[in-house]
């Protein structure tokens, strides 16, 4: 039993902190969990990260310097980093670190009790279904104390697909609602970012990964822009397997001077306040950060269905979903939205409403907070403030 009077020490493993939903979402957790409370340290197998900039002081991290493929060595670094810490809980995000860390707790006996809260961010895919990455899901599960995902659509897939039942649990992404407020002047912010005033802005987000569907978007903008000439696409990300294959298309493109691709931006609010709406053709979700930002800042979303946007979104009411399966259906969908803007600015209020009801970031770390005092058989202490 953790004495209450201590706070919890937490090893949060990743591969990195590099921009990316997950990584967003560890660093919002950290920063926000009481001090008092928990004690946080991030382990990245690999570098820092842009992200690390953001930890607020007092939460260590450290970067073990993992090479390409499996890496005894940072393994074993690992190992003595969670030896010399002794933390009460190892909470692990996604496949990789999970590994890491079965294997370094193995290492020394002092490890062995340690319990661990693993992390799932996404749909499974590519090789992750395969049946021996099942397999290995599900041994692996077996020395976790507890399974979270975020989404409920998620723990279900995972359980289908002979996951512990017993062990699987939901923890729903939260946003800053203070941070990611709506516009107080649209047409400024568009002119900061260095868009016309006047302009129509679909906004995408994220890193330029296949899952993502850019070329998709890019190609529905280019169906729409012409009957459009005020609308614009603005691009916020960097990085990603499709990136090359993005931008070459941009560049192309015979509207490639009204698609602005802006980068990866560390501190977003700002070009949510230039945006009418966010579009997520993603064929993959877990429960995409973006998605909340943007409902939070007042910005509607068009999304498809099959992601965890479903769990989010109240079609036509906090915001739109659809299934989508070509650009000729997402541009339909475009071009209805765009010839009715009172909808969107009915949906706007609804979506802030929406995610400051059920997906406030208060709510998830209190979730967090009740997940890492389970496992640790700390059972009397408050909640955090």
């Amino acid at each position: 039993m953790h004495p209450s009077s201590q706070p919890l020490k937490v090893a949060q493993v990743v591969f990195s902190l590099q921009p990316g939903g997950m990584e967003n979402g560890v660093v919002n957790l950290a920063n926000h969990m009481p001090a008092s409370k928990v004690s946080t340290t991030v382990i990245c197998l690999e570098e820092a990260g842009a992200f690390a900039e953001r930890l607020k002081p007092g939460i260590s991290i450290r970067a073990l310097g993992r090479r390409p493929c499996w890496d005894w060595r940072a393994c074993g670094r690992l190992a003595s980093a969670l030896r010399q810490m002794m933390p009460d809980v190892i909470h692990t995000h996604n496949l990789g670190p999970l590994i890491y860390a079965t294997v370094a707790r193995l290492m020394f006996p002092s490890l062995w009790k340690i319990p661990i809260l693993h992390g799932e961010h996404g749909s499974l895919q590519g090789d992750g279904l395969l049946p021996r990455r099942l397999r290995q899901r599900r041994c692996l599960y077996l020395g976790c104390r507890l399974v979270h995902t975020v989404s409920e659509g998620l723990r279900r897939e995972l359980v289908a697909r002979g996951m512990p039942t017993k062990k699987m649990i939901s923890i729903l992404n939260g946003v800053d609602c203070e941070r990611f407020r709506p516009a107080a002047d649209r047409q400024e912010a568009r002119q900061r970012a260095g868009l016309p005033p006047r302009a129509f802005v679909l906004g995408a987000v994220g890193r330029l990964i296949a899952t993502k569907r850019y070329p998709l978007l890019v190609e529905t903008f280019e169906m729409i822009a012409a009957a459009h000439p005020d609308c614009r696409l603005m691009i916020l990300g960097d990085g990603g397997g499709d990136r090359d294959r993005v931008l070459a298309q941009i560049r192309q493109s015979p509207f490639a001077d009204r698609i602005h691709v802006l980068g990866h931006q560390a501190e977003p609010a700002p070009f949510y306040h230039a945006m009418d709406l966010l579009v997520m053709p993603s064929s993959h979700e877990g429960l995409a950060n973006a998605l909340l930002e943007a409902m939070a800042s007042g910005v509607p979303v068009l999304a498809h269905a099959a992601c965890g946007a479903g769990e989010v979104i109240e079609n036509n009411v906090s915001g739109f979903l659809a299934k989508i399966d070509n650009a000729a259906e997402l541009a339909r969908l475009l071009g209805n939205l765009l010839d009715t803007p009172s909808l969107l600015g009915a949906v706007s209020k609804n979506a802030r409403e929406c995610v400051i009801t059920r997906f406030s970031l208060e709510r998830m770390v209190r979730r967090y907070f009740e997940a890492f005092r389970q496992i640790s058989g700390l059972q009397h202490a408050g909640d955090p403030d």
